[in-house]
């Protein structure tokens, strides 16, 4: 429900509700894709944390699966990047943020032309 109601506010800019779950999940993705250009350990620490440990608590089945949801898409591409060189390391995330930011807001501009 909480996934639904935070896509719903794509609405407001043109995107209907089930193409803004894709966009929603793009955006996060790339918010922890930016995390990841600086705090690349941090960003898969905490992923691992949230989707492996074994959740107690109906909630904390929910949170499992807004984590990958959320996430997930940029923790299995910086665990490529993570075995590469420094310098093609960064690039890649970089790369990989300036990627996700344009899908964003290429799914805008297919609704709104």
């Amino acid at each position: 429900a909480v996934i639904t109601v935070l896509a719903a506010t794509f609405t407001g800019i043109g995107v209907p509700l089930p193409s803004s779950y894709i966009q929603l999940a793009i955006l996060t993705n790339s918010i922890f894709a930016f995390a990841s250009i600086f705090l690349q350990t941090a960003v898969i620490v905490i992923y691992e944390k949230n989707v492996r440990d074994e959740p107690e608590t109906l909630l904390g089945h929910a949170f499992k699966y807004v984590a990958i949801y959320t996430s997930g898409m940029n923790y299995h591409i910086q665990k490529v990047l993570r075995r590469l060189p420094f310098v093609l390391n960064k690039l890649g995330a970089v790369v990989l943020f300036l990627l996700m930011l344009w899908s964003f807001f290429l799914i805008i501009g297919i609704f709104n032309s």
